[in-house]
Order: structure tokens, then sequence, then C-alpha cells
């Protein structure tokens, strides 16, 4: 497998600065055929906000995937995603990514219309997914990624964004399934292994630190990167923010399978190096350095539900929640449920159903929920 990643400067989304920053980054990485085939762009769409939001993917970025591919041959090109909360008719309009699709002669894809069963033999701890039927017809799959931080896998980036390819709130299950971050990392890294990606183009125009995938506050990275190694992209993206790879869980997990890469060592920088474009004081969510699954083992009781309480939790901000509901419709573990009624109305958090996954402080369109420390009363 190729392992070089191309890293390239680009300090604007001006459409032609974007595309050649792409083009570059491609040629230096190598390692993409598209001539005569389907291809599936997969660009990050979590819910459909402004471009200047730094929430999805940005327009000028997949403008310049589809006219690279297009010059490459592809026969035919399909674009889409699946929010956790996708609408009827939802074609990503606020984002400028339907403009784009449109404009550019490429096929926006409903994911929520047609599913597929796609085996996983080799998961660990999933054996079948159950995603959108674009991916049986696509030759070629290309993730999207903006770099952002994450509140439950800490970083988001080329595999994690293969995740939309579960239509939208079928997403949920796998959060009350797989509710901590190993087994979720784990599930994500199965669905990679099903699905094989082929590509990615990474957004690190204008990233997201703080309280991301999308509450936390844009911040300029000026670079686009490009490989087939999706495991190595994500490790190059991560040394840039200033986060040890092997301390996030996805890419300790992948690691560890040996598919993608035997070693950080193996990777190829052919262009710019991740560590001579560090942003040493990027916000980052601080890492975990105990596994919650050993102390949930050997503690009693008593300190068990001390540890529980201590835990980030979220916590809704009642001065400007929009009571839209979203919230309650996005919890798989229905931990959210609405009391009250017209201008009384509030969301309740139930905390002892709470799984703490964190799709309803990404989903909150009002960003009225927020992650604490720890539960606060009343």
């Amino acid at each position: 497998m190729n392992k070089k990643v191309g890293i390239v400067r680009c300090a604007s989304y001006d459409p032609l600065e974007v595309y050649e920053a792409v083009k570059k980054a491609v040629g230096l990485a190598g390692d993409l055929d598209v001539a005569g085939k389907t291809v599936l762009l997969k660009p990050n769409i979590l819910s459909d906000t402004p471009p200047e939001k730094a929430v999805c993917t940005h327009p000028a970025v997949l403008e310049a995937a589809i006219r690279l591919v297009r010059e490459m041959g592809a026969k035919r090109i399909l674009a889409g995603d699946s929010p956790g909360l996708q609408t009827p008719g939802f074609s990503a309009k606020a984002s400028g990514l339907a403009d784009v699709i449109k404009k550019n002669g490429a096929e926006w894809v409903d994911f929520t219309k047609g599913k597929i069963e796609v085996p996983c033999p080799d998961g660990k701890v999933v054996k079948k997914f159950t995603l959108t039927q674009a991916v049986r017809e696509a030759d070629v799959m290309i993730s999207i990624p903006k770099l952002k931080t994450h509140q439950l896998m800490y970083f988001t980036g080329a595999m994690k964004n293969i995740f939309g390819l579960i239509p939208s709130v079928a997403k949920s299950p796998y959060h009350v399934r797989y509710s901590s971050r190993e087994s979720f990392a784990a599930m994500l890294v199965d669905l990679n292994l099903a699905v094989k990606p082929a590509y990615a183009f990474m957004d690190a125009v204008i990233g997201m630190e703080g309280n991301g995938p999308a509450a936390g506050n844009p911040r300029q990275v000026s670079l686009v990167m490009a490989s087939s190694n999706l495991l190595a992209m994500d490790v190059a993206a991560t040394t840039v923010i200033c986060y040890p790879p092997s301390e996030i869980p996805m890419i300790k997990d992948a690691l560890d399978r040996g598919c993608w890469l035997a070693g950080f060592n193996e990777i190829e920088y052919p262009g710019l190096s991740p560590v001579d474009v560090r942003i040493p004081d990027f916000v980052k969510l601080p890492l975990k350095r105990t596994s919650s699954q050993f102390l949930d083992f050997v503690l009693p009781p008593p300190l068990r539900r001390l540890k529980d309480s201590l835990e980030p939790v979220p916590e809704i901000n009642h001065d400007i929640c929009a009571h839209c509901g979203d919230c309650s419709r996005i919890c798989a573990s229905n931990a959210i449920s609405p009391t009250g009624e017209g201008k009384e109305r509030r969301e309740v958090i139930d905390y002892s159903r709470c799984i703490r996954c964190f799709c309803c402080h990404e989903i909150c369109p009002a960003k009225a929920i927020e992650v604490v420390k720890r539960k606060r009363v009343g």
C-alpha cells in the first residue's frame, strides 16, 4: 500500500488556489486512478451550515475534487453525505456544497434512498454494516474530511469521515452499541476495512479547534493534504495539530491491525512534513489517560458512581435552546426528553441513561449544548 501523504500550503479558499493545491498534493502522493470509473466524493457534512462556521468541508475543496477527478478521466462523479438528522430532500444548500455539485456537473446522492448490506468478515466488533447503496455504485470512493477536533474521538479526519456512509439516524445505535472510545474506534476501523476508501483529500485550510466537531472555533491551518492511505493522512493531520497520533483511539486501533501501516516511520512526506508545519497552540480536547473499562472492572460501585459523576457530560443552556427537539431525536439511548409545553418546554437529560457520545452536542443548531466537567444540579 502507498504510504505517501502530500501536504501543500493553501492560505485561502480562492477556488483556483485550492484546485492547484489539491492537484499538487495528489501529484506528490500519487496512486489516484479514476479513469473510466464512477467516483463517489464523500465530504464532511455534519450539519448544513455556512462555510464560515468551519463545520463542513468547504465548497471550494469539493469543487477542486470534482474538477480534478473529471480531468483525470472519471466516467461519473457522485457526491453526498448524510447528517445525523437528515430531513427529506436534504441537499446541503446552506453549506454551499449543493451549488458546486450542480454547477460542476456532478450528481448529488441522497444516502437515505436505498440501503445495502456490506459484509466485514475481518471486523473486530462489526461483521456487517447497513450503508447507502452509493457504496455499491462507486468504483472509487474518496473521503474529503475537514480537519477538526471531536468531543468523543478527540480528532476527526479521513477515516472518521467514512461514518457518514451510514444513513441519518441509523448512526445513533452504533453509539449505544459501542459506547466507549475504544469500541467506537474499533467500529470505525471495521467500517474502513469493509468499504475500502481509495483516497482522501483533506480540507485543512481552516480547521476547527476546541469543542469540535460542531461547536468549536475556526482556526487557520493553511494546508491541504492528499493520500491513498487514510491512516497515514490522519497521522499527519494529528501531528500538525500536536496530538500524539498513538493516543488517538482510532489511529491506535488501525495501526494495531497492520492493514495500512506497520509503524508511523513508514509514512513518506514528499512535500511538506507535518512536523515542520505544526501548530503548538492549537486548542485540543484533553486526552483521557486512564481506561474507563479497566476502572469499571476494579472499582467498587460507590467509587464507580463517583468516577462517573466526574466525567464530562452534555449540559443544555436553556437560555439559548431553540426547543427544536433535535437532541432528543438523535439520542439513541433515550436520555433526552422534553417537559412542559410552549414557552415552558425544556429538554431534560437523564444522566443515568446518557452514554456520553455527545451526538446532541454535535447536532444542536443553536449551540445550546455544552460539554462540562461534571453534571450540575439545577
